[in-house]
């Protein structure tokens, strides 16, 4: 892993990053198209809570892959960007809801998202992973889960496979964000994370965390795209064209080597 640092100019954070979803009371109440948002700013939101692709560093700015390809998207499309924080359990009410233009977040297309919003192309994807505190020997599948204590981020998709699949079978425990979840894995205040593969394999690249991966069989893995209002297709378009765009001119994976690892193929 490099070290994490900022690969593009991104004077509309700071403070926006402290202030949170406090922030998107002074948002527009409709989301805009692609035209209205040309005159204006363009307001992107993401959870702030999911290193390394949205969290706020020491220093209070909002930093990470997803902040880094947003800033990249709008140099393409030639607008200025303000990218705040929301919490990741109401993000798609609130886009959805028209209080900001578009999530770049890392967000999981599946039907029931696509109900409420429209993606774009996808711009990686990922999967379920299932992990234990080093030393567990009882949790070898599904079926070990039973009776124990299972952690999920409130909202993801962990958090959906762990509510259909385990009613009546084990406890499920929710937490705002990956952080606060990999902290209640050591510490045993949760016997099972379920979370996605990609921000714990990076996760474990930059701390010794006293965590391991179960293989139970396979879990469903989702393309992860940007999500905007529905019927808004020249935003789409615009969205579509700057992502071919920087993945042909080499930013995309110059930030893929700043954020998730040097010669890593993540697409």
């Amino acid at each position: 892993m490099t070290n994490h640092k900022k690969l593009f100019h991104r004077p509309l954070i700071g403070i926006m990053a402290i202030l949170g979803a406090m922030s998107l009371a002074s948002l527009p109440a409709q989301a805009r198209d692609f035209a209205e948002i040309q005159d204006d700013v363009f307001q992107v939101a993401n959870s702030g809570a999911y290193p390394p692709f949205s969290y706020v560093d020491t220093s209070g700015n909002l930093v990470g892959f997803d902040v880094d390809i947003a800033e990249a998207l709008a140099d393409r499309m030639g607008v200025e960007v303000n990218i705040q924080t929301s919490p990741w359990n109401g993000i798609v009410a609130a886009l959805a809801g028209g209080r900001f233009d578009a999530c770049i977040c890392s967000m999981s297309v599946t039907e029931e998202r696509q109900k409420a919003v429209d993606f774009t192309d996808s711009y990686y994807s990922s999967g379920l992973s299932i992990w234990v505190q080093e030393g567990t020997d009882d949790v070898n599948s599904i079926d070990d889960f039973s009776g124990k204590r299972v952690g999920s981020t409130l909202g993801e998709t962990g958090n959906q496979w762990a509510t259909e699949n385990g009613e009546g079978k084990w406890q499920n425990q929710t937490f705002q964000g990956l952080p606060d979840m990999l902290n209640a894995l050591t510490t045993g205040r949760i016997d099972v994370m379920i979370a996605d593969d990609v921000p714990v394999y990076v996760a474990l690249n930059d701390e010794d965390l006293a965590i391991k991966q179960v293989d139970v069989g396979e879990l469903p893995r989702w393309p992860a795209a940007i999500s905007i209002q529905k019927n808004k297709p020249q935003l789409k378009e615009a969205l579509n064209t700057a992502l071919a765009d920087i993945k042909a001119d080499g930013t995309y994976q110059e930030i893929v080597d700043e954020w998730i690892g040097e010669g890593v193929e993540f697409d």
